[in-house]
């Protein structure tokens, strides 16, 4: 559409024409013909009432910080000259972190962050290694990679016993492609920090005890002095440690054998087994479920074969 002159490249009018049409926006067109009386450009008048009435911005003197805004995202200088912005100088500006909805006295902190950690709502991923489906996805340290940089602050490990010694990642009892423990914790230790705040990492753990030995192998000697493997104090504590105590750290969450109290003082014993609880019963509940959808499914493909 844009290369007019079919030479097979883009020059002059022809790429101004591929950008416009790359980055046509018919949301904002409709906005910016809300507020145009002539539908060709923002008067002063019109974009302060834009500011003011969709904007709501609140600021001492609205027209000369629209002025100022478009100073900055007008690309025509004849429609600056007039003080009037063109849709592409709307776009420009919407598209730019003084357009953003976000509010930038919020860009610091300005939580308290030294309440207990189970005060506080935890952004969190669910089945983070999955990029597709849940039965015959494809999995992947890049969900990893990608939940970490969006801010989440607790991702998914299910881990199971593999090859050679070396725990295994995936959805399991279906079809999904299987990632390396080892490589997950590797790309964790790399994108967790963006931000300070710990990390959880939320393991389901389905390995044998030689695998979970190996599990904890690679979180010490990839994690180093981040990852958390007492109390903060050494005692057992009342209540759970805030996001300001735990800055810069990994925490495991999973379950244990034998109480806290009895690891801090050394006491603990080497259990091949524990009580099954509710909630192991209900994920083995889960995992039969998917088990059977991965065999039904199975059989619909084989009749169609």
């Amino acid at each position: 559409m844009a290369d007019r002159s079919h030479s097979g490249t883009l020059e002059g009018d022809e790429f101004v024409l591929f950008y416009k049409a790359l980055t046509q926006r018919d949301d904002i067109h409709r906005l910016f013909n809300e507020f145009s009386k002539d539908r060709k450009k923002l008067t002063l008048l019109e974009f302060v009432d834009f500011l003011k009435y969709e904007q709501l911005e609140q600021v001492e003197n609205l027209e000369t910080f629209a002025m100022d805004l478009i100073a900055r995202y007008e690309p025509s200088e004849t429609a600056r000259s007039l003080h009037a912005m063109t849709l592409d100088g709307f776009l420009m500006y919407l598209c730019s972190p003084d357009g953003s909805i976000f509010n930038p006295k919020h860009e610091p902190l300005y939580q308290d962050m030294s309440q207990p950690l189970c005060h506080y709502f935890i952004s969190s991923s669910h089945n983070t290694y999955l990029m597709e489906d849940q039965l015959c996805g494809h999995s992947s340290v890049e969900g990893y990679i990608r939940a970490l940089k969006k801010g989440c602050r607790c991702v998914e490990l299910d881990c199971w016993d593999g090859p050679n010694l070396e725990p295994i990642v995936y959805h399991g009892h279906t079809l999904t492609s299987k990632i390396f423990f080892k490589d997950v914790i590797s790309v964790i230790n790399k994108y967790a920090f963006r931000v300070e705040f710990p990390v959880i990492l939320s393991i389901e753990n389905h390995c044998s005890i030689e695998q979970q030995t190996v599990m904890a192998h690679h979180l010490q000697n990839i994690l180093g002095d981040k990852l958390v493997k007492s109390t903060i104090d050494g005692k057992v504590p009342n209540g759970f440690p805030s996001p300001e105590e735990l800055k810069w750290k990994v925490l495991v969450k999973g379950k244990r054998i034998g109480k806290l109290a009895d690891c801090l003082n050394g006491q603990g014993e080497d259990h091949d087994t524990g009580e099954v609880t509710d909630e192991d019963e209900a994920a083995e509940m889960d995992d039969e479920n998917i088990r059977n959808e991965v065999k039904k499914k199975g059989k619909v493909q084989a009749a169609f074969d």
